[in-house]
């Protein structure tokens, strides 16, 4: 039962943002910049943000050669480009916003392993280079194997390396400690353990039904606007929402002594996933292995891909180094079916803003300013 003080208090704003991972954390920030007058309450199911924001391996994403060749042929040229251009623009947001001290973010550049089966496109790399031209000015891949022997990799498996400056790391946990400092010194005010059950028009105005978990009793806090930055977890609140959950399995090594990688890696069109931290290797990735599976709101071990990364990790990337596995975790990200962010209205004062298909560090704060700049 609430007290006559938390509903005089506690239960009326101009905006409520559902979800605080860094696409929320980013909208929060957007419109507390713009609009610093404005009564701003995020409200997060979980005790952290729940879904891949606090989750993920660290990645600043720009994108592989064999990444943007595939994103040409499932989204188009155009499409493509523009998604580029948002994740520079993105990335550039969130250095300037809470700096890259703050962030962690270093810019020790990429690195895409390809085998075998995918030597044939390195003949594309001139012609991906002009069409990138027009964003980025200068070629952006090149062929880079000397690096082979130095990394340490099985160049019996690794028949090439492509080299991108673009590629950047961050702490995903200092990032988000910070962001969440950011917005609270803006006057932003986050709930967390708070899950929406219920988002409806009551009397003209949004109203946001939340269960108590102490007091078993619905909680209904109103507002002007709603805006829904819960990505996957959107179809939980409006089904008709088509965000697809897909689960990431991440790992990370004991310190390794004399760690000759630095900077981060890519390999198969993006579905794997590692760098260095200091001198241990987060390695994430391998959906592929097993979509059907993968495609789930459960924070579960999938050991079948486990299994592919240690191995890869042997016989791949450290054959000749000793390591340990020190933990492994899962992330939920969203998918849309065209891999592309989704702004869609619900209601007039209802809208969401969601997906960055495994990009959220680098598209969060661009998706974030034109969600601010279309409704407010």
């Amino acid at each position: 039962m609430l007290s006559f003080w938390e509903k005089n208090s506690f239960l009326n704003y101009d905006v409520i943002i559902i979800g605080s991972g860094i696409l929320g954390l980013s909208v929060a920030s957007e419109l507390s910049e713009k609009f610093p007058e404005k009564n701003i309450l995020i409200l997060e199911k979980g005790i952290l943000p729940t879904g891949a924001s606090t989750k993920n391996a660290g990645f600043a994403c720009f994108g592989s050669l064999t990444e943007i060749l595939a994103d040409f042929k499932n989204k188009g040229e155009d499409e493509t480009l523009k998604l580029v251009y948002d994740r520079l623009a993105g990335i550039e947001i969130l250095r300037k916003r809470l700096t890259d001290e703050k962030t962690g973010y270093e810019n020790n550049g990429g690195y895409e392993l390809i085998t075998e089966k995918d030597l044939s496109k390195l003949e594309e790399i001139n012609e991906v280079n002009d069409k990138l031209k027009s964003l980025i000015g200068n070629n952006v891949f090149e062929i880079s194997n000397e690096k082979i022997p130095e990394f340490g990799f099985d160049a019996g498996k690794v028949k090439a390396l492509v080299y991108s400056k673009y590629e950047s790391q961050v702490d995903t946990g200092e990032l988000m400690k910070n962001y969440i400092k950011y917005v609270n010194e803006r006057g932003v005010t986050i709930l967390t353990g708070c899950e929406v059950k219920e988002v409806q028009i009551k009397n003209s105005k949004p109203e946001v039904v939340v269960s108590h978990n102490v007091f078993h009793e619905e909680i209904k806090f109103s507002c002007e606007k709603v805006l829904v930055c819960a990505n996957a977890y959107t179809t939980k609140i409006f089904p008709e929402i088509k965000v697809n959950p897909g689960r990431g399995q991440v790992l990370v090594t004991k310190p390794i002594d004399g760690l000759r990688l630095k900077g981060v890696f890519h390999y198969d069109e993006g579905f794997y996933y590692f760098r260095n931290y200091k001198d241990r290797i987060i390695f994430g990735g391998g959906r592929n292995l097993d979509f059907e599976n993968e495609e789930s709101f459960q924070f579960r071990y999938n050991f079948k891909i486990i299994d592919d990364l240690e191995n890869k990790l042997v016989n791949m990337i450290l054959p000749a180094e000793e390591f340990e596995v020190d933990m492994i975790w899962t992330g939920i990200m969203g998918f849309t079916e065209n891999k592309l962010p989704l702004i869609k209205d619900i209601d007039s004062k209802i809208i969401s803003a969601i997906s960055c298909n495994g990009m959220g560090v680098a598209l969060s704060g661009y998706l974030a300013k034109k969600v601010i700049k279309k409704y407010f």
